[in-house]
This record gives C-alpha cells, sequence and structure tokens, in this order.
C-alpha cells in the first residue's frame, strides 16, 4: 500500500517539479523508454544520445571516435570528487582528442555541449528528464538487468541529462514533513552518492560522476548542493531571473512560489549551462577537496555587473557598486565577474586589476583566482611589476594592493601622464569605501583613465553615498543585506553581550565610575596622583589594573565557553603597548595568545618580543582550527579583511564607529563547521564581548547608516536564559508525553511502524523529535555553563539516550551514545552523566569475542538483547563481506528477513534473537564450514561467487539460501566440480602472490586474472561477456583476503 506522504511526494513535488521543467524546455522521456537505451542498469550515461550529440556538436567526428570520448569520460584514474572535478573539467572546457587527419595527427578540442545557443530548441542541445531513473547499487552483482520489484537499485525521483549526461540529480519529499522534509532528502541524496562510509555499498556514486549539482525538494521549498555536500551545506535559490515577478506566472503556469523559484531560476537550460561552464570552483579545505557553486545572490550580481559593463558606452556608464554583506563570499563573486569578462567576445580579451588595500586580502583573493584555469592570475609584488603589467594590455589578470599606485606614474623616464589608456581595462576594488576617495584613488584612475571601476563592499553603503562610495563608483549594481545573509544561511547570526559595565569607557559619566572601580580604595593623595596621570578615557583604559581584570575575565569566558568546542577568538585593544599586555596577562592564564601589532626597530624593547614573531605563520595557523594559536591580540591589522570561519568571539576593547565597527564584528559571521574531540560541531553563531562600552552607544556608533540596513547585524545576548530553554526542553520532551523517560527502550516503540507506516519505523515523527533535540541542544551550547542553563543537563541526558537508542534501532548505527548535533563543549558536560548501566547497554561488542552469549545475556530484556545483536552482525557483516561477498552477502539478505518480521510484528524480539544467533553461529564456523568441504577461505570464498554465477542463482547451495533458518545446510548439495575449480584457482594466485606488493602491482594483478579466465574458460560453464566481471570480482576477493 502506498502511503499519504508517498501520494503527496509525488502529487505535490515529483509531479509538479517534471510539469515546471517541461514548460522551461526539458523534454520528459519515461524510464522505460530509457531503459531500452541501455545495455546495463550501471549504465549511467545514455550513450546512444551522447554519441549523437558529439557528432552534432563536433562536425569532423566519426562514429568511432565519439566512442573514444566516451571511454575516456569513463576510464580516468581519479577517484570520488576528484573524478568529478577532472570530468566537469572536460565538460566545461572541452576533452582534447588526437585524431587521424589526411595522414596528419591533430589534437582538435571535443565540445560537449552548445554553451552559445543554451536555449531548448534553438541550439544543438538535447534536455531529458526522467523519473525513477533506476541505477543497480554498486555493490550489488547479478543479472545486467532487474525486474521492477528488485530492491538493488537506487531510484532517485528525477534525473536531468543534457546531450546524454546527467548532470542534476532530484530528490522529492512531501510537504506534509514540514521542517524535517530537507533532511530526509539531503539524506537519500548522500546514501544515492555513498557519502559516507555508513553508506558503502548502498548507492550508485557512479551516477554523480558528471553531476553539476543536487536538489531536495518538497513543493513548499527547494534547496540544492554539491556531491558531498552535508545537509547545511544545502541552500536556496532565490532569483527567478531571466523572469520577472509578473511575467513568471503567465509563461511557466504557476506562480513563483515554493519550489517553483529554485527549479524555473537554476533549472532553466540556460542559467544550468551557463553556471556549469563559468561558475564552479573545486578548492582545498583543511586538506578536503571541496566543490563550490554560487548562491543566488552571487550569481545574479555577476549577471548585473556584466549586462551593465556590455551595454554601458563610457566608463561612468559600465561601473557601479556590489555591495554583499561581510561573509557572503565577495572574492567568488569577483573570480566569476572576471571569467565571464574574460570570456566576452566584444571586449577583447580584456585587462582586469583586482586592488585591494590589505597585504593579507591580496594573497587571499590571489588563491582564490588561483583554483580556476579560465583565470591566471599576476600578483604585482612591486610597483614596477605593476607597471609593467599594466603597459603589456595583453589581457593580464593583475592583483595588486592600491598601496602601489603610488608611484606607478613616476617611470624611470619621468612622470607619466598615464599607464594604459585603453578603454578594455576593468577594475575591480575590494572593501571600495575604505580607500577610494583619497590620493591614491587619483593616481590609479589617472593611470588607466579609460577603465572602468567596480567597487565591491560589506558593509551598508552610508548616509553621504554621494560623495562616498556611490558617487565615486557609480549606482548601485545588486545588494545583499545582513537579514538576507543570515535569512539564507550565508552567514551565522552574530550577538552581542556587555561584560564587566563597571569597567566600561563608553558612554555618560564613565570616567568617574571607572576611577572609583579602580582606584576607589587607594588613599586619597594616592588617588590624586593618579588622577592627575590618567586625566582622559584613553589613558584610564590602558590602566594596567583594568586590562589584568579583563583579561581574567576574556580567560574565563573563552576557557567555558569557546575553547571546549575548538573555536578561537580576536581581542581587539585600543593601543600597541596594551596588546603587549593583554597577551602577556592571556599567556599567564595558559592561553596561547599572540600580540599582531606594527612594529618597527625604533620601538623599545618591550616590542621586541611582538617585533620577532612570524606573523604569517601565527596568521596561518590561527586559521587551522588544528594550529596552535587560539587568541590573537590586534589593534588595527585583522580587524578587517581577514578570513577566519573558526573565529567564533570577538572580545572589544577599543572604541570603534561606522565601517570599522561592523567590518570587526563581522569577523565572526563566517559560517564553519569540524570534528572536535570526536565530535561533529558546527558554529552555531558569533560572538561579540564588549568591555569598552560600545554595545551602548551602538545607536551613535552607527548613526550613518539607514537603520534597516543594519537589521540582524547584532542582537543581544540573552540575560536570562532559563525561559527560552524550559521551552526548547519542553518542546523535545512533549514526543514522549506520557512515558519514562529514564526508560529509553519505551521511547523508542514510540516511533515504531503501525498499519499506515511506510517503512520500518514513523521516520517522520523522528525526524520532528530530532530537529526538536537539536534546537534544545543549540541552546544548551549557546549558554552553558551558565547556572541557568547547568540545570537542564539531566534533561538533555535523557534525551542525548533516547536518540542514540533510536538511531541503534531505526538508522542501524553503531550502538553506542551518538553525539551528533551536540558539539564537543555540551558533551564533555553530558559525557560524565552518562550512567555506567547505560554505558553498558550501548558499548559495542563483536559476534567473536568469546564471551559475547554472557554481554548478550546480561541486559536487561529481549528488545536490548536483539538490537545490540543485529548491531554486531551488521558490524561484523560490513567488516568481512569484501573476503567473502557471497557468503555474507546471503548473512544479510537473512538479518533483513529477521529484522523485516520484527519490524511487521510476524515474531517477537525472543524469537529474532533466537534466529540471529542461528547468524551468529555462521560467522563463528565460516573457517571450519570451509574445512569441511576441504576448501581454505580463499577458495571458499571463490567457491561462492562460482556458485552464485553458475545456471543464474539456481545452483547456489541450499546452504547460503536457508542459512537463516538450517545451520546444517552447508552440508548439502556442495558442487564438487565448482570446489574443484576454486581450488585451482587459489593455486594461481598464491602463485602470483609470492611477488611483493602484488596486491597494487596493475601488471601482476593482469597476468593473474589472465591466467584464471583461462582456467574458468576450460570449465565451459562460462560465457565470454561474463568472464571479466566474474574474474575481476575473485582477483578483489584475493586482494581482500590476501593483500
Amino acid at each position: 500500500m502506498t502511503s499519504p506522504a508517498k501520494l503527496n511526494e509525488l502529487s505535490l513535488a515529483e509531479d509538479p517539479a517534471r510539469e515546471l521543467l517541461e514548460r522551461l524546455g526539458w523534454t520528459y522521456v519515461p524510464r522505460e523508454e530509457l531503459a531500452g537505451e541501455r545495455e546495463d542498469e550501471r549504465d549511467v550515461l545514455l550513450e546512444g544520445r551522447l554519441t549523437a550529440a558529439l557528432m552534432r556538436l563536433n562536425e569532423w567526428m566519426t562514429e568511432d571516435q565519439a566512442q573514444r570520448v566516451i571511454f575516456n569520460l569513463q576510464h580516468l584514474d581519479e577517484t570520488g570528487l576528484a573524478r568529478n572535478q577532472a570530468i566537469h573539467e572536460y565538460l566545461a572546457l572541452g576533452m582534447p582528442l588526437t585524431i587521424d587527419r589526411g595522414g596528419r595527427q591533430e589534437t582538435p578540442t571535443v565540445r560537449f555541449f552548445d554553451f552559445d545557443h543554451p536555449d531548448p530548441g534553438v541550439g544543438l542541445n538535447e534536455y531529458v528528464v526522467t523519473t525513477q531513473f533506476r541505477v543497480r547499487r554498486g555493490s550489488e552483482r547479478g543479472a545486467r538487468r532487474a525486474s521492477e520489484d528488485d530492491e538493488r537499485v537506487v531510484k532517485p525521483d528525477l534525473v536531468l541529462f543534457v546531450n546524454g549526461i546527467p548532470l542534476v540529480v532530484m530528490e522529492a519529499k512531501s510537504p506534509t514533513l514540514l521542517e524535517v522534509w530537507r533532511a530526509q532528502a539531503v539524506k537519500q541524496l548522500r546514501r544515492y552518492q555513498e557519502a559516507g562510509p555508513e553508506w558503502h555499498g548502498a548507492g550508485a556514486p557512479e551516477l554523480f560522476d558528471t553531476n553539476l549539482l543536487c536538489v531536495a525538494h518538497c513543493g513548499a521549498d527547494a534547496s540544492f548542493g554539491t556531491v558531498g555536500a552535508p545537509e547545511n551545506a544545502y541552500v536556496g535559490w532565490k532569483s527567478i531571473e531571466p523572469f520577472t515577478e509578473r511575467e513568471f506566472e503567465r509563461r511557466l503556469g504557476t506562480p513563483p512560489e515554493g519550489q517553483a523559484r529554485l527549479i524555473a531560476g537554476l533549472l532553466n537550460p540556460p542559467v544550468l549551462l551557463d553556471i556549469l561552464r563559468d561558475y564552479v570552483v573545486f578548492e582545498h579545505d583543511r586538506g578536503r577537496l571541496v566543490k563550490k557553486l554560487p548562491r543566488y545572490q552571487q550569481y545574479r550580481a555577476v549577471r548585473h555587473a556584466a549586462a551593465r559593463i556590455l551595454e554601458g558606452r563610457t566608463p561612468e556608464e559600465r561601473g557601479g557598486v556590489v555591495w554583499h554583506t561581510q561573509g557572503s563570499g565577495k572574492s567568488l563573486t569577483m573570480l566569476w565577474l572576471a571569467i565571464k569578462l574574460r570570456r566576452s567576445p566584444s571586449l577583447g580579451n580584456p585587462t582586469i586589476v583586482v586592488v585591494t588595500d590589505r597585504t593579507q586580502l591580496d594573497r587571499q583573493i590571489t588563491a582564490t583566482f588561483k583554483n580556476t584555469s579560465v583565470i591566471q592570475p599576476e600578483r604585482a609584488t612591486s610597483t614596477r611589476r605593476l607597471r609593467e603589467l599594466l603597459r603589456t594590455n595583453n589581457g593580464h589578470t593583475i592583483m595588486t594592493t592600491i598601496q602601489k599606485f603610488e608611484e606607478v606614474l613616476n617611470t624611470p623616464a619621468g612622470p607619466a601622464s598615464h599607464i594604459n589608456d585603453a578603454d578594455n581595462v576593468f577594475v575591480m576594488v575590494d572593501e571600495a569605501h575604505r580607500t577610494q576617495y583619497g590620493m591614491l584613488a587619483s593616481k590609479m584612475r589617472a593611470a588607466m583613465p579609460q577603465a572602468t571601476f567596480v567597487g565591491f563592499t560589506g558593509t551598508p553603503i552610508d548616509k553621504g553615498f554621494k560623495r562616498t562610495t556611490l558617487g565615486v563608483f557609480g549606482s548601485l549594481i545588486d545588494s545583499y543585506t545582513i537579514p538576507q545573509s543570515v535569512e539564507d544561511g550565508a552567514t551565522v547570526p552574530i550577538y552581542y553581550e556587555a561584560r564587566l559595565p563597571e569597567l566600561h569607557v563608553e558612554g555618560p559619566e564613565t570616567l568617574d565610575r571607572l576611577f572609583e572601580t579602580l582606584f576607589g580604595d587607594e588613599p586619597e593623595e594616592t588617588r590624586a596622583e593618579i588622577r592627575r596621570r590618567y586625566a582622559n578615557k584613553e589613558r584610564i583604559a590602558e590602566a594596567a589594573k583594568r586590562i589584568e581584570a579583563i583579561a581574567l575575565d576574556i580567560s574565563d569566558h573563552f576557557k567555558q565557553k569557546v575553547q571546549p568546542n575548538g573555536f578561537k577568538a580576536q581581542v581587539v585593544v585600543p593601543s600597541r603597548a596594551t596588546a603587549l599586555r593583554y597577551a602577556q596577562h592571556l599567556n599567564d592564564f595558559g592561553l596561547d595568545a599572540y600580540p599582531i601589532i606594527t612594529t618597527s626597530y625604533n620601538d623599545g624593547p618591550e616590542f621586541k618580543v611582538a617585533r620577532e614573531l612570524n606573523v604569517d605563520s601565527i596568521v596561518e595557523a590561527f586559521v587551522d582550527p588544528a594550529g596552535k594559536p587560539q587568541i590573537l591580540v590586534v589593534v588595527d591589522r585583522l580587524i578587517t579583511g581577514f578570513d577566519a570561519p573558526v573565529e567564533q568571539v570577538l572580545y572589544l576593547d577599543k572604541s570603534m564607529r561606522d565601517h570599522t565597527l561592523l567590518q570587526a564584528i563581522a569577523r565572526v559571521n563566517r559560517r564553519f563547521s569540524h570534528e572536535r574531540n570526536g565530535v561533529p560541531t558546527e558554529k552555531p553563531y558569533g560572538l561579540v564581548v564588549d568591555y569598552h562600552g560600545v554595545s551602548r552607544e551602538l545607536e551613535s556608533a552607527l548613526a550613518i547608516f539607514e537603520s534597516s540596513d543594519l537589521d540582524q547585524a547584532l542582537t543581544e545576548l540573552e540575560e536570562d536564559p532559563g525561559p527560552i530553554i524550559q521551552a526548547a526542553a519542553d518542546t523535545a520532551e512533549a514526543h514522549f508525553r506520557g512515558l519514562d523517560l529514564d526508560d529509553p527502550w519505551v521511547c523508542v516503540h514510540h516511533f515504531d511502524a503501525d498499519a499506515t507506516t511506510e517503512g520500518d519505523y514513523k521516520a517522520d515523527a523522528y525526524e520532528l523529535f530530532d530537529r526538536d533535540y537539536r534546537d534544545f541542544s543549540a541552546l544548551m551550547d549557546r549558554f552553558l555553563p551558565d547556572p541557568a542553563a547547568l540545570g537542564y543537563l539531566d534533561r538533555l541526558r535523557q534525551l542525548t539516550v533516547i536518540r542514540s537508542f533510536c538511531r541503534a534501532t531505526f538508522l542501524r548505527e553503531r550502538a553506542d551514545i551518538d553525539w551528533t548535533a551536540i558539539g564537543a563543549k555540551v558533551k564533555n558536560l553530558l559525557d560524565s552523566r552518562i550512567g555506567a548501566n547505560v554505558r553498558e547497554l550501548m558499548a559495542p561488542v563483536s559476534v567473536l569475542d568469546q564471551d559475547f552469549e554472557q554481554k548478550i545475556e546480561s541486559l536487561p530484556h529481549d528488545e536490548a538483547r536483539a538490537s545490540l545483536m543485529e548491531h554486531a552482525l551488521r558490524a561484523q557483516i560490513k567488516e568481512r563481506i569484501e573476503e567473502n561477498p557471497v557468503f555474507y552477502e546471503r548473512l544479510s539478505e537473512a538479518l533483513e528477513r529477521i529484522i523485516r518480521e520484527l519490524r511487521n510484528k510476524l515474531i517477537d524480539s525472543a524469537e529474532s534473537r533466537k534466529r540471529m544467533a542461528v547468524l551468529q553461529e555462521q560467522i563463528v564456523r565460516e573457517e571450519a564450514i570451509a574445512a569441511e568441504h576441504g576448501l581454505t577461505p580463499v577458495s571458499f570464498a571463490v567457491y561462492g561467487l562460482l556458485a552464485d554465477k553458475d545456471a543464474g542463482e539456481a545452483r547456489l547451495s541450499d546452504g547460503y539460501r536457508e542459512v537463516a533458518e538450517d545451520v546444517a545446510g552447508y552440508d548439502e548439495e556442495f558442487d564438487g566440480g565448482l570446489s574443484d575449480t576454486a581450488r585451482e584457482i587459489e593455486e594461481v594466485i598464491q602463485e602470483h602472490r609470492s611477488i611483493i606488493d602484488w596486491h597494487e602491482n596493475l601488471d601482476v594483478q593482469r597476468v593473474m586474472r589472465r591466467d584464471i579466465k583461462r582456467l574458468l574458460r576450460d570449465t565451459g560453464r562460462y560465457g565470454e561477456d561474463e568472464l571479466d566481471e566474474d574474474v575481476r570480482q575473485v582477483v578483489e576477493v584475493a586482494r581482500s583476503r590476501l593483500g
């Protein structure tokens, strides 16, 4: 019976998506029709359509050459995301193919798409959408095409092919799932990709070799992400360009709402191919390859800027300002605009100049530009080099700081009126509000009098824009505000809290109060002398007693709230001398703190330590979560244009205003997640801790900006967190109303399947609980170890244990405490509260342990025994399946049959445990069973493969099929002839195994496969078309067993 949720998924998400795609120009082809075009359900390319497209797009190409191209695409050495990157470069830039043309060797570039004419029905591209596209799971063997009810396939809801190449995979969910639809859809997409070890063998990763992006949608909403992306990296797409809001419904027959916005805005064929060619970047992040696509605001800004440049007649008409808030990806936006300009024929191979006003920022943007092969950035390391690059005018992409323009017109031959007066020079200026209004800007413009200037700023444009940013660069090209960024999840929200208010410097009458706080206990004559020394706020702010008190508070706050999660911080202070004192105190308090200040050899001896620091190395280590520096103490450096996502807290003890204040606090708004002490830990928010009193004067400090532009820029941290934590705890516990929260098994049964449930358990109800649990945990992470939060730890402990039991029972995860969504800080506080009895229950065990039976029997009831036995069996099967595929596949099938009957209440927990005990005995006796038939573990595994292939699966021993019911099954119908063949194959394997590193030596393996193939061919049992696959599997077993 099809569940209501599945029906809603089809009628409210999948069908409307397909229909809208058809209206956008995609041709719907039923999967049954495509099945006739595929030789094998492992084939993910539609080879016939791809061959035809290649020959259309490359008029010189023959069918044989097209087949060579497809072969090259399918046989790359890379794996995983590196394979996706290699294939993407071919798809976007073309594939060199050496051919013989008239007796002469030539290497033309193969085109896969008609990028110049992307509209459906206009160019040479073919756009196909299909539903429920079947791909055989990577771990499954057997017939090339399975029956319709065969579950050994993955079936994404929609797949989009361009010229026979699958570029988009979509997974639909019912909107009735409310907030949990995305989690379920992304989880399914990640299983298809085998994006984690828990899904090994459960997906079809080859479907994603050519993938551009994946889409999760539910009718009411939609998100997209790249291959390997976790759920928190899936984002929406709000732009519907080139459609307007008014014409959208008229042209597409549906309003621009819900999933329709993403589908029409992102999957519109011209947009999709545009992104494929020009907007994909692969970067290395902490040693891991990451694929990045544009967010909608980045794509929109590049389109608008490029259109203005191409349509404008003068530099003034072409230029303008892009205001995208800090942390929303301006560097990538600049890169993608540079690519667009470089690709535009009408601009005649333009010169592109990227200008910053910080060396650190210059390095950062240069590194970003190097991540694409389309742009080859050249960094001007001196004024002389800048002058040389500008004069050549041959399409350079020049990276420089504005300071190098100081002397650029003073050439060795004398003063010059200009350096490059071409009109195809385009200058992109980062943080345009800071440096573009003075003498340096004038010299830069004089050097390039016909250049077009595009300013990028991350802070709101102030009220005096006519004399500042907009007045210099031109009108606004695109804006992306702080509230939009937080709502979209592009940045994290920033909270602030004022600490030690008695030490604040800002605000009315603070000087007298601060003086009394610091020196009120001194004798009157001493106080009079101190008052003469500290005559103003600036001097008293640097009083040693005040600095030590604040440093101690910073140390306590950091150790309790920041350090446990592995995040880092900056301290912003008013002077260099103050920075030295803060850093020394923080080091004395046991933290790794470094003063990052400007020094010179004229400074006094107290600055020697700071002067001798290798600042570049320290900053690089600070950005690295595993790096030693925990806190950087700064005055002016690194508070603007510095990108360190691991930074969560800005401790502020300096008067700051306007753009500088907004840029400083934006240091903590970057999204970041990592694994801390074995726990996935995400930065949920940034925090500004104010010791100076700036937060009291926020309104005046930010008065130059429109108040609407500052909405959500800073939110005050709640003084009393008790009520909001109480509400979150009540909501999470409400899922188990009337149940004993100290009995996790009772609570687990709350999610048991009933007659209306699709699947083994009530996934929707569990996901809602999981969402509420995460909300509760996030609040605890924000406020712990605040005493108001400590009182809720036991309630969070109860729910953590229940959640772990649920995940172990229903999601088949390892049966120990699950700390996902907790964070390292909360985990450390909870860990000691998990009782020994619970730990014993959850501790992982092996079916090979000598005391396995005793461990099982020691558990409190049959549900616990069955659950732990199931997980032990799964772990052993997963560990050993590559060593003896058929044996462990049959055990896996038998285990699934037992669990299915348990879920359907055909058997109870006690009976399931008895049946699983039979499987456990088979695992323990694997070698004994082999020996009983005169086989070694290797030849036994080979026998299983041969028996599985022989005459379909009919010849397979009853022992394999009835393993769950009859221990003695292996004694029946063992094929003596196949046993002899298996032993002969093992002799071949052992002969070649004598060579060192045979399991890594491809030449040895090739000879081994040849000899095994001859042996199998002589038996007369196997067809030639099956031999290659059969022999490959045999060699893989040998490598697993003996490698």
